[in-house]
This record gives structure tokens, C-alpha cells and sequence, in this order.
């Protein structure tokens, strides 16, 4: 890795609208990604996007309906991977290649699953950006699908992996499948990070590891990340930005949060609770589910007007650009 690489990655000055937990050591790759842009939230109709958190939404200017971890969240994966410097660890789902690599500059040695490889813009560019950073050669780009692509690939190679990413497809039992999977070919001394954890889906895989005796804790960012780890590993101690009035949906509440201090929507929740549960058979665990439910239902429908209007404008524009195109 170059000496102007190495300065530019290690810069600690980072844009209005980032958040860093203090305690992390941090890296800022931005100079590898060229078509990285700061995006707007509402190019994406995700249920579970998390519009109202004030920080950075990051994206590639080619294709603006799916961000990337947040500045937060590629630090945590940093810090996670210098824990396991020279061993072997999987992510599943790289987008275009911002987790993947932090994830690299830790140090571990990657493999990487996701089916989007298998489209020219996603390997050149994740590819191109890797070997910006230096770290090419730390990762092994595989096209394919979980868990079935996880499951030839740990055979085929006899691999087991330490460090383990979880950031496919979102949609049940797909989050589920990949815990599964993973748990299967995870080394004794292991960490499974998740994120998008806002989603229920998501949620099911951090639940499915708990179950089966892992030690588990969330981490309030952007989008909501859950971590799992078993023998003798331990992981980041992560501080949730204070300027924002952060909640948990229903299905993280019992889980511990780095951290977290209570937060405002408990607060309300507490109130409306003294004024209802005498008149309802439903426990106090249903009712905070029904409450946070409609809350998140809520929060939705204010956005949608906003997540139209942009998709029209966006219409407009591409329009616009094919109009003034040559032929």
C-alpha cells in the first residue's frame, strides 16, 4: 500500500453529518470509492430505512436506491476486523465494496459472497475501489448466492472463517438461512456482525444465535447493527451518537445495547402505558410490540409523500438526460 494511500485512508477529518463512537480507531477510504456521493434517503421506498437518524446517507451515484453502512457502522467493522488481523472472515452482500473495505483494512482476509458480482459494473467497480485502498489481494470476490454459495465454497476450500459479515438479502428467511449457514462453518473463537437490524427479518438471525447460546448485543446506528460472538473473542465497545433521540423497534428490546441510555419513545411508551393497561388483557411486552409497530407504520406514511415526489423527480431527470442525449 502506498505511502498516499495509507495517509489519505488514515485521515480522521470527516465530513458535517458523520458520526464516529469515540473509542474507535477510524479510516477513511472515501478516495477509493469515486462514486461515492452523499445521497438523499428518499430515492429508497425501504420500509425499514431509518430516515429520521440525521446521519450521512451514503450511496453510489449510479445507483442511489441503496446505501451504504454508515460512516459509524464501517468503523465498527474496522474495528471488528483489527481484533482478528490474519484470519479468515466472510462477508455476505458487499453492494459496492465500502464494508468489504473496511472490513480489508483491518486486516483479516476476506471472502465475499454476493450475486451482484456477477454484474460487470458491481466487480469492476468493487474490484477498482479494493485495489485503491491496497487490500485487493486480502479479498476473494465470489459471485453467487446464500447460503448455498457459503456452503460450496466452505467445502470446497475446507474453510471455516472467524469473522463473519451479514449484510445480504434482508427479506425472511433469507437473513435467517445465512445465521444458519454461517453458525455451521464459524471457527469456535467467532463473531457474526448483522446489520440492518431495524428490519424484523434481520432480527430473526441475531434471535436464531442467541438461541443457540451466543452471546449477542445490538449497536444503535444508522440502520441498526447486532452482533453475536462465542469463545474466547470480544466485541467492540461502540457509544451511540448523544445528539440523537435514538429508538428500538420491538423485536431488539430485549437485547443489550452498547451504550444505550433510555430513550425518549420509552419515556412516552411508560406514560400511555399507566393510561391503558387497566383496560386491556394485552401484557406490557404486546403492547410496547403494537405501540413501536404503529409507530414505525406511521413514521412510513410521513415519509411516503417525500419517497413519490423524489421518484418522480428522479423520472423527470432521466427523462431529461435521455432528451438531450445524441444519438
Amino acid at each position: 500500500m502506498s505511502e498516499i494511500i495509507v495517509k489519505a485512508i488514515a485521515s480522521n477529518i470527516f465530513p458535517h453529518g458523520d458520526y464516529v463512537s469515540p473509542g474507535l480507531a477510524t479510516v477513511k477510504p472515501d478516495s477509493c470509492f469515486p462514486h461515492m456521493i452523499l445521497g438523499n434517503r428518499y430515492d429508497s421506498s425501504w420500509f425499514y430505512l431509518r430516515r429520521n437518524i440525521s446521519h450521512n446517507f451514503y450511496v453510489d451515484k449510479r445507483r442511489t436506491g441503496v446505501g451504504f453502512v454508515s460512516r459509524d457502522e464501517a468503523n465498527i467493522l474496522y474495528n471488528t476486523a483489527l481484533k482478528f488481523q490474519g484470519k479468515k472472515a466472510l462477508e455476505i452482500g458487499c453492494w459496492m465494496g465500502w464494508s468489504a473495505c473496511h472490513l480489508a483494512l483491518g486486516g483479516v482476509e476476506l471472502d465475499v459472497i454476493d450475486p451482484m458480482l456477477s454484474q460487470e459494473l458491481f466487480s469492476e467497480s468493487v474490484t477498482d475501489s479494493l485495489q485503491r485502498a491496497g487490500v485487493k489481494e486480502l479479498v476473494n470476490l465470489i459471485p453467487g448466492y446464500s447460503p448455498q454459495k457459503v456452503e460450496e465454497i466452505a467445502n470446497k476450500l475446507q474453510r471455516k472463517w472467524s469473522l463473519i459479515f451479514i449484510d445480504g438479502h434482508h427479506e425472511a428467511p433469507a437473513p435467517l438461512n445465512d445465521a444458519m449457514i454461517c453458525e455451521q462453518f464459524a471457527e469456535p473463537d467467532a463473531l457474526i456482525l448483522f446489520h440492518d437490524l431495524a428490519s424484523p427479518d434481520v432480527g430473526a438471525g441475531l434471535d436464531y444465535l442467541r438461541n443457540q447460546g451466543w452471546n449477542t448485543m445490538v449497536y444503535q446506528t444508522m440502520q441498526i447493527m447486532g452482533v453475536a460472538w462465542r469463545g474466547n473473542v470480544e466485541p467492540v465497545i461502540h457509544q451511540p451518537d448523544p445528539t440523537i433521540n435514538w429508538q428500538l423497534p420491538p423485536h431488539l428490546h430485549d437485547y443489550l445495547v452498547s451504550g444505550v441510555t433510555p430513550t425518549i419513545a420509552i419515556d412516552r411508551f411508560s406514560a400511555m402505558l399507566k393510561a391503558i393497561q387497566p383496560y386491556t388483557f394485552l401484557s406490557k411486552a404486546q403492547l410496547f410490540s403494537l405501540y413501536s409497530q404503529v409507530q414505525q407504520g406511521y413514521d412510513y406514511l410521513f415519509w411516503l409523500p417525500k419517497i413519490f415526489r423524489q421518484a418522480i423527480a428522479n423520472q423527470k431527470q432521466q427523462k431529461s438526460q435521455v432528451k438531450i442525449s445524441p444519438n
